[in-house]
């Protein structure tokens, strides 16, 4: 009885010793980069920069939605080059980026509101003004009060705008959108 223990125990050990080792259906598995990334922004993972597709989480849809509105108002308002529109849709903090800690110092204090900011850098900050959302944002990336908006573009590139939370919606946290690195 006791050799037969011994047979079984041994058997035992190599069946445990073997499971999962080996794959003999011939099929390789791929590896998944990034495997916690879910949703929308895994279209943005391939090549190039990969810190803001990996970002805090994948907003709600609803929150994607307001995203959405808030950025292709932004985009027409740029593309006109409606300046007070185009504040409109910027961050109160952003806002105070641009011109308290930005135009104001370099005009020397004669630059005081947003619109006259947009104005005084003009491309500089804004950028070409062409208008490269033809729908709407592929993914918003959050982590409390920051976000990431991605979007391929009309133009075959990819993009990303910085975007703040302020009072429970998405706001714009940029001049300019973004080109991603492929």
């Amino acid at each position: 009885m006791g050799a037969r223990w011994r047979v079984v125990l041994v058997l035992g050990l190599l069946l445990l010793a073997g499971c999962g080792e080996a794959d003999t259906s011939g099929s390789t598995k791929e590896e998944r980069l990034f495997p916690w990334v879910k949703g929308p922004a895994r279209e943005f993972l391939s090549g190039g920069d990969t810190a803001i597709p990996t970002f805090g989480q994948e907003a709600t849809e609803a929150e994607r939605a307001q995203a959405s509105r808030m950025v292709h108002g932004w985009m027409r308002a740029r593309a006109a080059t409606d300046w007070a529109k185009d504040c409109s849709h910027f961050s109160r903090s952003y806002v105070k980026a641009l011109v308290a800690e930005d135009a104001q110092q370099v005009s020397g204090g004669k630059v005081k509101t947003c619109p006259q900011a947009l104005a005084y850098f003009g491309p500089q900050a804004s950028g070409d003004y062409k208008n490269t959302l033809s729908g709407p944002i592929d993914s918003l990336r959050v982590q409390e009060s920051q976000g990431y908006a991605l979007y391929h573009g009309r133009d075959g590139r990819d993009w990303t705008i910085p975007m703040d939370r302020e009072d429970g919606k998405w706001w714009v946290a940029i001049a300019s959108p973004v080109e991603r690195e492929k």
